[in-house]
């Protein structure tokens, strides 16, 4: 089911791209749940991304990071 809105691309792609630096940069303070999160992210495409999972992997992130999105 599509949403009525979507989320803009450019969200979509940042959620991507966290998703990314977390794997690359944070895999090993992360712990497993956040490990198979990042994961499924890393490999859908960035459109294939909703709003519930653009608000997990920005909370994810920040959490491990230590930064704001």
């Amino acid at each position: 089911m599509r949403p009525i809105v979507a989320p803009p691309w450019q969200v979509q792609h940042r959620a991507w791209e966290c998703a990314f630096v977390l794997r690359e940069e944070f895999w090993d303070e992360l712990p497993i749940e956040h490990r198979v999160y990042v994961e499924v992210v890393c490999r859908t495409h960035p459109e294939g991304l909703g709003w519930l999972d653009l608000a997990r992997m920005f909370i994810v992130y920040r959490e491990h990071a230590h930064v704001r999105v």
